[in-house]
């Protein structure tokens, strides 16, 4: 049962882009970081991903398409899923210009999963990739073995709406 449980949740978070149900969310970067965001990365996108390459076809989705909703409110960055209502709590690792990474960490009881989203903004489009990273600590017992999964993605964004900063 908890194997399923496992897959099901895996096919869920894959098939969101890591979009994690939560009550709060919080982008942790400094001021310069989230200051350096250009505008037009907030507001609601239409996400088109692509499976590139993995070692575990059976935990990752071929494709998936998705909404995302990225806002400013201060120094807090959030980004939703108005499709599912989910939020996710995520890392800004690097702004230069058009070019953003953020990374996402969920972690539950025996697995972790961490996306590395890498992203061109282009006007109303952006382009870029989203590495995923399962780890799983399988218990046998008194031992244990870690099991390491990963999926790389391509992805594509089109712009929806305007921008949501307050």
């Amino acid at each position: 049962m908890k194997k399923l449980l496992i897959t099901v949740l895996i096919l869920f978070l894959t098939s969101s882009i890591t979009v994690f149900a939560q009550d709060s969310i919080v982008l942790k970067a400094g001021v310069s970081k989230i200051n350096s965001v250009p505008k037009q990365f907030f507001g609601t996108w239409q996400v088109k991903s692509t499976l590139v390459t993995t070692d575990s076809p059976k935990n990752f989705k071929p494709s998936s398409a998705d909404m995302w909703n990225l806002r400013r409110s201060g120094n807090v960055i959030e980004l939703r899923n108005p499709m599912t209502g989910a939020v996710a709590e995520i890392y800004l690792n690097d702004v230069n210009n058009n070019d953003i990474t953020f990374t996402h960490q969920e972690k539950e009881d025996n697995f972790k999963l961490t996306d590395t989203v890498k992203l061109h903004l282009n006007g109303n489009t952006f382009t870029g990739t989203n590495e995923l990273t399962l780890t799983q600590k399988k218990i046998y017992g008194d031992q244990y073995e870690i099991v390491i999964k990963k999926a790389k993605y391509t992805i594509e964004g089109q712009k929806i709406s305007g921008t949501s900063i307050y």
